[in-house]
């Protein structure tokens, strides 16, 4: 669509990776022939989005608006807890589940039309991979038609397997009574979120979804008692973070002007340095959890030998 070549980037990245997995994502850019000029936390692109086309916030020297974005997608469950003023952002905490998304309510609709199938038609669907792609495919668009609905939904296939033509029923209290153990997970993240935040549901302004999954009236339903508000869509729930990444890649280059936007991110694990001695090892703390974001610390060590420096999450 742009017509010229893409050099510089800037490429999202799940809250929870650590750093091997974002020195990969630099390295994949690379071979791709792309600079990374920042690597992007999911809900912290999607903060840039809310904070630059949002023109209610408070002054910069006013108390900041608490803003918890949710956002859970295919395969996993991101949670942050951002201050916005006028001009500037900061992340206060994050929580995540890296296997807590779309597919795993799919895979809930699934064993449970398997089993039924096994019973009513006599077939066993997970000895043909072709059975499973369908199934799979069929228990997602029953989700998403379940999120929509409360009356109880059909599920038919054609020549399924073994030339017969399958089908079967599900409502929406069915499927959330099946996904009870996800939702449990659901609420733990939510909770999470805030007791690392140190806050209180009453001290949040406002909650914003993004992901497809986010749609789930359950999930909403504990999202809402978790925060005790109403949860918004005022961003595109599918653009949101790719959103958020255009615009901090317009802030970098020189081509655009931008509204001035500082964004102050924060380390989801503590960062020790251990160094080796005669009488030992020496642990020290160098950033705290939720230490402000890219940051740098100089720190000085007077040795007359040769010694061996690590650089280590503390947990």
């Amino acid at each position: 669509n742009l017509k010229c070549k893409v050099t510089d980037c800037v490429i999202n990245v799940p809250t929870h990776y650590t750093d091997s997995e974002r020195r990969a994502m630099l390295d994949a850019a690379q071979i791709a022939g792309l600079n990374c000029t920042r690597l992007l936390k999911d809900t912290t692109a999607a903060g840039i989005t809310y904070g630059i086309y949002n023109k209610e916030l408070p002054k910069p020297e006013e108390k900041p608006k608490v803003v918890v974005i949710v956002d859970m997608g295919y395969s996993n469950l991101q949670v942050s807890i951002i201050g916005f003023n006028a001009g500037k952002m900061r992340v206060l905490a994050t929580a995540c589940e890296p296997n807590l998304g779309g597919v795993h309510f799919d895979k809930v609709i699934f064993n449970h039309m398997v089993k039924e199938f096994g019973e009513k038609y006599k077939l066993d669907v997970l000895s043909n991979k072709k059975a499973i792609v369908r199934l799979m495919q069929e228990c997602e668009k029953l989700k998403k038609l379940m999120s929509a609905n409360t009356a109880e939904l059909p599920l038919n296939i054609e020549c399924f397997m073994e030339d017969k033509d399958v089908s079967a029923r599900m409502n929406r209290v069915t499927f959330e009574e099946l996904s009870g153990d996800l939702l449990d997970r659901v609420q733990v993240i939510m909770k999470q979120a805030l007791t690392e935040a140190k806050l209180k549901a009453e001290e949040i302004d406002n909650v914003e979804l993004i992901g497809g999954s986010t749609r789930i009236p359950a999930i909403k339903q504990i999202i809402q008692a978790t925060f005790a508000r109403e949860p918004r869509t005022s961003m595109n729930q599918d653009e949101a973070v790719a959103r958020g990444c255009a615009l901090q890649s317009a802030i970098f280059s020189p081509a655009f002007r931008v509204r001035e936007f500082n964004i102050t991110d924060a380390c989801p694990y503590s960062i020790s340095i251990q160094y080796e001695h005669p009488n030992g090892v020496d642990t020290t703390e160098v950033f705290p959890l939720w230490h402000q974001f890219p940051f740098s610390r100089q720190l000085t060590f007077s040795r007359k030998e040769p010694f061996t420096v690590k650089a280590l999450y503390t947990n």
